[in-house]
């Protein structure tokens, strides 16, 4: 296998494993709006946030990321930690993996006509999943302050 086959299927794998980060999030962010199954909602949690970093990873192997993308952050609202928030949280990131997921597809598609169009989708990509993964990261920060509330 060439190298530039082997960036295409690291492109390609990307874009799967943002498209099961996506998947894992809406069912994170479903069971925090129903309020119940806190264990089986941390555990898609968990696996979302797996495939977001495996998704990074498969990106930055085919050398389509420049590394000194910054993170992105949100905001922290500051507000109270609630199913609802912790729902919105995982919705973002889903929305957020999807993106990325269609922007890695595309640069797939891409690589082989025009490498600098590729690269630029593959980057807006990472911009994506570094958003989406923080996203992942304040839901997971809210569930253990509202399970350690409730412990209390």
């Amino acid at each position: 296998m060439s190298t530039k086959h082997s960036k295409k299927a690291h492109l390609e794998a990307a874009a799967s494993h943002h498209e099961q980060a996506a998947q894992h999030h809406r069912g994170a962010s479903r069971h925090f709006e129903a309020g119940q199954d806190y264990a089986h909602a941390a555990h898609e949690a968990l696996i979302a946030q797996g495939h977001g970093l495996h998704a990074i990873d498969q990106a930055h192997d085919a050398g389509a990321h420049n590394a000194a993308t910054p993170p992105s952050m949100p905001a922290s609202t500051g507000s109270e930690a609630s199913n609802a928030n912790m729902a919105k949280h995982h919705a973002l990131a889903a929305e957020l993996h999807e993106q990325a997921a269609q922007h890695m597809r595309h640069a797939a598609r891409l690589f082989e006509q025009d490498r600098s169009a590729a690269a630029h989708d593959a980057q807006l990509a990472l911009t994506l999943a570094l958003r989406a993964v923080a996203h992942g990261n304040e839901a997971a920060r809210l569930f253990v302050k509202l399970a350690s509330a409730e412990a209390s």
